[in-house]
């Protein structure tokens, strides 16, 4: 999985990576998770591993935890 426009990766383990973005924090479950590069000059991130969930954290509300697609069909 290739992300861009992250700012920090904030925590990284085999089951879950915490990661900040200009608007947000986002959470990524899933096994055997490694992150293969990341350049936080261009805010570029590549993962690999098997991808359970994603969550984005919006900055208006820390404490919700939305799903993408949660966010997608509203």
């Amino acid at each position: 999985m290739e992300l861009t426009g992250i700012d920090e990766v904030e925590s990284l383990t085999e089951e879950q990576v915490i990661l900040s973005s200009a608007l947000g924090m986002i959470a990524i479950d899933g096994r055997g998770i490694k992150m293969d590069s990341f350049s936080s000059e261009k805010g570029e991130l590549l993962i690999t591993g098997e991808i359970d969930g994603f969550y984005y954290y919006g900055k208006t509300d820390k404490n919700e935890k939305r799903g993408v697609f949660a966010r997608l069909f509203k």
